[in-house]
């Protein structure tokens, strides 16, 4: 993802009401399946071969668009992970090679990565055909794979969001920064929950995100240079322990309002909005004072971030400049294989 998507146009990863809509555009994938477990969706449905519908996880988000708790979107998330989901491929070239009994692909097959109105890069999977029947209702390819395996399959996609149901109501969608802790095993811990109940083939009105702090962790915030010149000085403070580069969208913030921000841990400052408003805009001055060409195109903030759940997803995640003490990074625990990770906006 590149800086002019994040702080243009608006992005689904930090945006999760921009719903796709059932005529979204396709784009070239940037990741495959095996076509081993290929299935066809039918427009008549009924097929035998039609895998068994994720029933746990369509109960789980049926409770969580009734009554939004925190248990209640663990439940999703966990459902997310284990249950079996048909993943959309796109539509194979007429031109493809075929193995020598000319009935299969000798490739893997892609997996069709679309773009929303918004011009928003997705991928789509459901829990059952009859899902899937009302997204495309003509039928389709797909491929049955566990939810974990969708999320690591994408990671490297230019999937910006993971939409599951679409078309369907209630539907989940999943910003990239989510579906990555998902790979991970991590169950995100946000403030606001993944299960959408519009209908799934319309975009939801932008109004539904006001009030609501966004985050997102796009590799390009700053340049390598900016990257190096930072981190040097954000070493040298005694006070920093440890430091993330974001991007949030302040509540009731337009789509272009996204700003670049420097995420720390710290040590030995009061703990008073003063104190810490104080030594930020202390850490900026630094980190500006004679580089303010660097920086002349890039401005951003500086904030503290003292929970140390964050902390541990971005060392899972794997998007930290810096740390000189990095936290004990908790097991998955042997009965569920997922362990928690505080991610707050």
């Amino acid at each position: 993802m590149v800086l002019k998507k994040l702080f243009g146009k608006r992005d689904s990863e930090t945006t999760p009401n921009a719903v796709p809509a059932a005529n979204a555009t396709p784009v070239k994938a940037g990741a495959t399946a095996s076509p081993q477990a290929e299935t066809e969706i039918t427009a008549q449905g009924n097929e035998p071969t039609e895998p068994k519908a994720a029933e746990y996880l369509e109960q789980a988000m049926v409770e969580n668009a009734r009554q939004d708790t925190p248990d209640s979107r663990r439940k999703v998330y966990q459902e997310l992970l284990f249950s079996e989901l048909l993943l959309a491929l796109s539509e194979p070239e007429q031109n493809a090679q075929t193995s020598e009994t000319g009935t299969e692909p000798a490739q893997n097959m892609n997996v069709a990565i679309l773009q929303n109105s918004a011009g928003t890069p997705f991928a789509a999977a459901f829990t059952s055909g009859a899902a899937a029947r009302r997204w495309r209702p003509d039928g389709g390819q797909y491929v049955s794979v566990r939810g974990q395996d969708i999320f690591k399959l994408l990671e490297p996609s230019p999937a910006e969001v993971i939409v599951i149901n679409p078309g369907s109501a209630p539907f989940i969608i999943l910003p990239k920064v989510e579906y990555r802790q998902l790979a991970m095993g991590i169950v995100p811990q946000s403030q606001q929950t993944p299960v959408q109940v519009a209908s799934g083939g319309e975009a939801a009105p932008a109004e539904a995100q006001d009030g609501q702090m966004q985050v997102a962790f796009p590799p390009d915030v700053f340049n390598d240079e900016q990257k190096v010149h930072t981190a040097g000085v954000l070493n040298s403070n005694a006070k920093v322990e440890a430091a993330v580069l974001g991007a949030i969208l302040p509540p009731n913030a337009g789509e272009n309002g996204w700003i670049r921000t420097i995420f720390l841990r710290v040590t030995g400052i009061e703990e008073s909005p003063d104190a810490m408003q104080a030594f930020c805009s202390s850490v900026k001055e630094g980190i500006v004072d004679g580089k303010q060409q660097l920086f002349e195109t890039v401005p951003f903030e500086v904030g503290v971030m003292p929970d140390p759940g964050f902390w541990q997803a971005m060392h899972q995640n794997g998007i930290i400049l810096f740390d000189k003490n990095p936290p004990t990074m908790s097991q998955a625990e042997a009965k569920d294989g997922v362990v928690d990770a505080h991610l707050e906006a």
